[in-house]
């Protein structure tokens, strides 16, 4: 039978209803506050310690313990973020050994660059006649300081370009003899003339010009020397990023190591004619030798080897390769200290290296500065005037301020490419012997004199002597992966945050509020929130006054429940063990037969 209830209590719990669910009077009264979304999140976020702060169970004092370790704790965390973000930006990059090692047939021979020490042939130099154009050039080739008549010098690169070209050693007659991979070829056939600092040289196994410069009608291009053979030899590219752009062949160049060991290698007779000597970069006689890669030119007068006149040199050549991963691109170039081939921007040379950039800077500052271009830097027109000369203190003045590093004003910042090969060479030399005793080298078969050779001749080997070598590889140190999980670990460490908790206070922050206000104007009922401590069973009792179970009864409650379980559970042990014992000595007869015994199972 359902309880009669009295009038005025059935009107005071209609008056209640109405209070709460009238959506005219409640939905701005009853609005969930901004403090209790809080302290739901607090109660509900996986982040520990927070659940603490939210309990309103707990005193004042505590929730505060709790929150100010919790501050402490989140410091602690960030310190150590950002320590970890501090080595993720400045130390991004890491130079290591390639695992996978580089066989010799996939990079090239190193690009040989040759020059006699003298710069101009005497021959050529006693044919010019004072006061001229010629005589102007000739000084500034050969640095010689004197009186210049500047009015007559016109400064054009195509009377400069023809000087050299007359005044200067050719290769057929620098090169007596030449082998390369136990073949003999024609010295004309595998060098070509290149410009250098140094004047005229003979240079190996270098790119094409139609692949080194931008423009086909590039300047510093020098034709090259005729012979019944030419055209044999097809030219490829070849980039360090890239590598070889076709398979290279016995016909192709440049040229790929064809093995170890000096038969394998290039072998040269070089001749500098001592006796036609006019003005020498040194004060001795002999060659200039350097190796570099094929895609860039070299700077001899500061970083070339000596080759003396008679003398036999053997010169064993260590590639040394440096790439990069792809993961560094993302990296700022001030920062992985390298440039990849599609981030350069050089206006002549169409291959990125650091030597083509330091070039290219040098000629633009000393045009900026004095006027004129050295006639060994590129340029770009033919109409840029040559310096002489009478320009000399202001062009050394700029080189010497882009040598000097400490110089801030002028300088010349080019970075080396990400992917990059250079050449460390050996070299061993012993006296050159002809004409005394019997000799396997065919190449100096036809020297009977051996006075000229120890006076003029060079003999010459450059090899490998290994068939694999290992490249420096520029990676990741600290990658966005690797930052990613330290910081996980350290957030996980100190506040067990995790992705699930970001989107906890995601969702507390938008979704939650929005859900609220729609269900508040859908139903004009308050969204009811669960707090630790508090009964979930709120109304009204029958005076119209909120009710609900208090947190001590609660407890007292719970505390009375498991005590009358644990005595029920106890008493029930208890007398199992009891009937057993009385059982056994039935058994035995210590037990009248007719006294009546109870058992409780224990699971009951």
């Amino acid at each position: 039978m359902a309880p009669a209830f009295p009038a005025h209590k059935a009107r005071l719990i209609s008056m209640a209803f109405e209070k709460d669910f009238h959506p005219k009077t409640t939905v701005k009264k009853d609005r969930v506050s901004f403090t209790e979304n809080i302290r739901e999140y607090c109660l509900n976020t996986t982040i520990h310690g927070l659940k603490y702060v939210g309990t309103v169970s707990l005193t004042l004092w505590e929730r505060i313990y709790f929150f100010l370790t919790f501050i402490v704790v989140t410091t602690c965390a960030i310190y150590f973020i950002s320590n970890v973000y501090l080595k993720w930006q400045s130390s991004p990059i890491i130079i290591g050994l390639n695992p996978i090692a580089t066989n010799i047939k996939d990079i090239p021979f190193p690009a040989v660059t040759i020059c006699n020490m003298n710069q101009v042939r005497r021959e050529a130099a006693d044919r010019i006649e004072a006061h001229t154009l010629e005589q102007t050039v000739l000084q500034a080739i050969c640095s010689i300081d004197g009186d210049i008549n500047v009015t007559q010098y016109e400064g054009k690169w195509s009377a400069v370009k023809q000087l050299l070209l007359s005044a200067t050693q050719p290769c057929s007659r620098l090169l007596k003899a030449c082998r390369y991979a136990k073949q003999a070829e024609k010295c004309t056939e595998i060098f070509q003339s290149v410009l250098t600092d140094e004047g005229l040289c003979c240079t190996f196994n270098t790119l094409d010009a139609t692949f080194m410069f931008r423009g086909t009608d590039a300047l510093n291009i020098f034709p090259p020397e005729a012979g019944p053979d030419e055209g044999r030899f097809h030219p490829i590219l070849w980039t360090p990023e890239g590598g070889f752009a076709e398979r290279p062949t016995n016909r192709t160049y440049p040229r790929v190591i064809p093995g170890p060991g000096v038969a394998m290698g290039l072998a040269m007779v070089l001749d500098a004619n001592v006796s036609d000597y006019y003005c020498s970069s040194t004060s001795s006689t002999g060659f200039k030798i350097i190796f570099h890669s094929p895609s860039e030119t070299p700077k001899i007068t500061d970083y070339a080897q000596y080759i003396p006149v008679g003398s036999e040199s053997r010169i064993i050549i260590t590639p040394k390769i440096n790439d990069a991963a792809s993961q560094i691109r993302k990296v700022s170039q001030e920062v992985r200290q390298c440039v990849f081939a599609n981030e350069a921007n050089l206006s002549y040379y169409s291959v990125y290296s650091r030597n083509n950039c330091e070039l290219e800077c040098e000629a633009k500052l000393i045009l900026e500065n004095c006027g004129c271009v050295l006639y060994f830097l590129p340029k770009l027109y033919e109409d840029t005037k040559i310096c002489s000369r009478a320009n000399a203190r202001c062009y050394e003045q700029i080189r010497n301020s882009i040598a000097f590093t400490a110089n801030t004003s002028l300088t010349c910042s080019c970075l080396p490419g990400c992917f990059e090969i250079s050449y460390v060479p050996d070299l061993t030399t012993a006296e050159l012997h002809v004409g005394q005793f019997g000799i396997r080298e065919t190449m100096l078969g036809d020297v009977k004199d051996e006075k000229y050779a120890k006076e003029n001749l060079a003999l010459v080997y450059v090899f490998v002597k290994d068939t694999y070598f290992r490249s420096f590889t520029k990676g990741e140190l600290v990658g966005f992966t690797d930052f990613l999980s330290n910081v996980g670990g350290l957030l996980g460490l100190f506040l067990g945050f995790s992705i699930i908790s970001l989107v906890e206070v995601i969702y507390f922050v938008t979704l939650r509020p929005y859900c609220a206000r729609r269900q508040q104007r859908s139903f004009g009922v308050k969204p009811e929130v669960q707090f630790v401590g508090r009964s979930s069973d709120m109304g009204y009792d029958f005076s119209g006054t909120q009710r609900g179970i208090t947190n001590s009864g609660t407890v007292t409650e719970l505390t009375a429940k498991l005590k009358n379980i644990a005595h029920s559970r106890l008493r029930q042990a208890g007398d199992w063990i009891h009937s057993t014992f009385r059982l056994r000595k039935n058994q035995h007869g210590l037990e009248p037969p007719n006294r009546a015994t109870t058992i409780y199972p224990f699971y009951d």
